[in-house]
């Protein structure tokens, strides 16, 4: 039985792959974040996909969550009877399945605009969702660290606007990990990649694993790996101030 905060909803489909969907903060305070990815999860319904939302909002921290979502991570896709899992996750949810894949098995995470670590100890520069955060009592899931290559294949993004680059320049360089940047994006990568018409062709090609195909997409919005945009800044010319 799934208690409060947490919600998880169930989806049939008839196709080798478990989605799993993590929501994230969402817009209202008082009411739980909905479910996110809908369409893009089940492809219409064919695909079998898991819907989490936490109401408290905990990044994972809540007492018991991330042992919960696991059992029921792997107990539908026994029920289902699936050769993959993969999660998709905006914002905390990301955060989340980054968190969740060093637990239990998943072939591939698209994580758009995730924390690095949602502990101001951590990331002190951040005031956002300071609501939430501060009822979080332990922070068991300190930071992102740790995540396994070899299993899962990640597909990190994050923009260079306001409070983001705060997160994404902490998170460990790891061989194997897709970790882009895309200058002139701010938090709202996800709503800015469905306005554009590329959400549901990058989401499909990092849920099936296809790198080279989320690399060419995320090229056409003008992002690049993590190097190579700390490489791009690093040789923009300083400007010097004339001496009066």
């Amino acid at each position: 039985m799934i208690e409060p905060p947490l919600r998880i909803f169930r989806t049939a489909g008839e196709t080798g792959t478990l989605v799993v969907s993590c929501s994230s903060v969402g817009k209202k305070r008082h009411s739980p974040p909905p479910p996110e990815f809908v369409k893009i999860a089940t492809a219409g319904g064919k695909n079998p996909a898991l819907f989490i939302t936490d109401q408290s909002r905990s990044w994972l921290n809540a007492p018991g969550m991330a042992e919960t979502i696991v059992r029921t991570v792997e107990d539908a896709a026994k029920k289902a009877g699936v050769t993959r899992i993969a999660g998709i996750g905006d914002s905390m949810g990301a955060t989340m399945l980054l968190h969740l894949s060093r637990l239990t098995r998943f072939d591939s995470v698209l994580a758009m605009t995730p924390q690095y670590s949602a502990n101001p100890k951590v990331v002190p520069e951040e005031d956002r969702w300071r609501f939430f955060r501060s009822r979080i009592r332990e922070f068991r899931f300190d930071r992102v660290e740790n995540l396994d290559s070899a299993q899962t294949k990640y597909f990190i993004l994050h923009g260079d606007g306001p409070g983001e680059l705060e997160h994404a320049l902490r998170f460990p360089k790891t061989r194997g990990v897709a970790h882009f940047i895309l200058p002139g994006f701010g938090h709202r990568v996800s709503e800015t990649l469905k306005e554009r018409g590329y959400l549901v062709r990058l989401a499909q090609d990092a849920i099936a694993g296809r790198g080279a195909r989320v690399r060419r997409t995320v090229e056409d919005l003008g992002g690049m790996f993590r190097n190579a945009y700390e490489k791009q800044m690093a040789d923009r010319p300083v400007r010097k101030v004339a001496e009066e």
